[in-house]
């Protein structure tokens, strides 16, 4: 027998690899040692048909997915005809095959009732995530350095464009300000603004609240807030607010009453109180004591902020939360949270504020529809700015990131290329035009909901907190070429169901570059192009059998048509520069 890395071989029959779609699909990986099998089968059926199950199975091809140095992740995906399954999977190597089911690895059994198959009792369709909230292109806005208008006595805030960027200066960015530039969102093909905090605060970012109730004067009023989120609404924008519910900041009232009165006061247990942290309690990490962390076990602090949570979505007409710092709160507090916020809105989101691997807070639906994927935005760093990775590389890198999640949460999940707390893409990438402009094509072209921050349409700079805070430039709008760019991006996602919905499968991985990955559904398949080189490349390009049989192909990104001969497309592109391939019929 051929001498085969068996102990490799993994399936855990839970979410990642093993999820439903919101069409009733079903979706179902296993995990190999890389290069070690020729094909894997998926043998499946029916759960309580006549008989033994596995004498009338169904075998399904498993398609590779992706593979690394070390190991490769293999899919099918398929429509059962009884919600209750039974399967295992069939491994071909040469002329070996083996078995895979819940009791390991082995020889095929010379009877099916031998097989002990994984069981899938609840393989029912997905319960769907807000369709505005899938693929849709995000905008992440800093309100103090957007956008002004009309802000009582000028004179003390910053003038815009101040280099004093340090959080202790504001420069009066307000939601009136915001209001003003809705058209300029609706025009980029925005899909849904996030705030960061806006409630009472003595920072600039007001992430240390003292109100939660009441919106930072500085901003605005609830009649404001209102405003702007029916004018975004009228344009087909949803508005997600920023909740800080792991600290609060040194105002905030129980806070207060807990540090004068100490045991005797009722909020005491709202907190964390002790002799072994520095500043007698516990805060927002090590160093932040502005910022005293919260108790989520306590039930009367929990309920005051489920209260929160409901109050804007209903006064306000807001569309969701984006929580701050969430794995280091009581994971049962966001259960409860979702259930009082889907009472409120049930069409409402939640995104996680999360820094790793974030299966525990989305994949079961009990918590968040997503979290921002910082897994993935490292993976981007490190190949498009750092040039710490090679192709081949962040291939595995992105795919990695891709396969911890089921499709459905993968859809609702928020990439970017920069935030609040990191330096801006362009800065990353030392300046680099064009490496910007690949990495926004990937970020545009990637199933989930792309999230540019505020100003990087207009090739902004600014490095780590605070530096990625600097007022918004306006004056460089009117001619601007990334902006007129990033247009082109969202404009063609917006109308592209499959780039906002499909699949990603690795399609090329070319030594010159090239990076060609499928983008598909059950309707339609995209073929993107990427030239990830400072150089221009032309040459042929295999098309995929839902392309191939095409006359010719369209470039949704130019309007440009493509004869198609043989099943290849000839191609050329630019530095950086990326296509995205179509059926040119109409």
């Amino acid at each position: 027998m051929k001498s085969l890395q068996i102990a490799a071989i993994h399936h855990m029959p839970w979410l990642e690899d093993r999820h439903t779609l919101s069409d009733g699909r079903v979706c179902i990986r296993l995990t190999t040692a890389a290069n070690e099998f020729d094909a894997v089968t998926l043998r499946h059926a029916d759960h309580y048909a006549e008989g033994e199950p596995f004498a009338r199975a169904t075998d399904t091809p498993m398609e590779r997915m992706w593979r690394d140095e070390n190991h490769e992740v293999w899919q099918a995906v398929f429509r059962p005809h009884d919600p209750r399954i039974v399967y295992a999977f069939i491994l071909r190597a040469g002329d070996v095959t083996l078995l895979h089911d819940a009791d390991g690895t082995r020889a095929v059994p010379e009877k099916p009732e031998w097989v002990n198959g994984f069981h899938y009792a609840h393989a029912y369709p997905a319960k769907e995530k807000p369709q505005w909230a899938r693929g849709c292109v995000g905008y992440q806005i800093f309100p103090d350095r957007f956008r002004r208008v009309d802000v009582p006595g000028e004179e003390t805030v910053e003038p815009w464009g101040s280099k004093r960027v340090a959080n202790e200066y504001r420069f009066g960015g307000n939601l009136k300000g915001i209001l003003e530039a809705v058209p300029y969102l609706a025009e980029l093909g925005v899909g849904v603004v996030y705030m960061t905090p806006i409630f009472l605060s003595d920072t600039s970012h007001r992430y240390n609240t003292f109100d939660y109730y009441q919106i930072d004067p500085l901003l605005g009023t609830l009649e404001d807030l209102r405003n702007l989120a029916d004018a975004l609404h009228e344009k087909g924008i949803r508005i997600v607010l920023d909740g800080v519910f792991n600290h609060c900041g040194l105002g905030f009232a129980p806070f207060k009453d807990a540090m004068e009165k100490g045991k005797g006061s009722e909020y005491y247990d709202w907190f964390f109180f002790g002799e072994q942290y520095p500043c007698g309690y516990m805060t927002f990490g090590e160093k932040w004591a502005y910022m005293p962390k919260l108790n989520m076990q306590n039930e009367a602090c929990a309920a005051y902020f489920l209260d929160v949570g409901r109050y804007w979505l209903r006064e306000a007409h807001v569309d969701g939360w984006r929580l701050d710092v969430s794995p280091e709160v009581y994971p049962d507090f966001w259960r409860q949270f979702r259930r009082a916020v889907m009472a409120a809105n049930p069409n409402a989101i939640m995104i996680a504020e999360c820094w790793h691997d974030s299966r525990e807070w989305c994949t079961v639906g009990d918590m968040f529809d997503g979290t921002m994927h910082y897994v993935l935005s490292e993976a981007i760093w490190k190949f498009f700015a750092d040039r710490r990775w090679s192709l081949a590389q962040f291939d595995a890198g992105i795919n990695r990131a891709m396969m911890l999640y089921p499709q459905e949460v993968q859809n609702s999940m928020w990439n970017f290329l920069s935030s609040h707390d990191t330096a801006r893409m362009l800065t990353r990438c030392g300046g680099r035009v064009k490496s910007m402009r690949a990495a926004a094509f990937f970020q545009m072209t990637h199933p989930g909901v792309p999230v540019i921050y505020y100003g990087d349409e207009l090739g902004m700079r600014g490095g780590p907190d605070p530096d990625c805070r600097r007022s918004m430039t306006w004056d460089k709008v009117d001619g601007n070429a990334m902006l007129a760019y990033y247009k082109r991006l969202t404009h063609m996602r917006g109308e592209s169901e499959v780039l906002r919905e499909g699949t990603l499968r690795t399609w090329e991985v070319g030594e010159d570059g090239l990076y060609a990955y499928l983008r598909q559904t059950e309707r339609e398949t995209v073929l993107c192009a990427l030239n990830t080189s400072e150089r221009a490349i032309r040459r042929m390009i295999r098309l995929p059998e839902a392309l191939a049989g095409c006359k010719a192909v369209r470039d949704l990104m130019t309007g440009k048509t493509h004869n198609v001969q043989g099943g290849y497309v000839t191609l050329a592109l630019g530095a950086c520069e990326g296509a995205v391939l179509g059926r040119a019929e109409a």
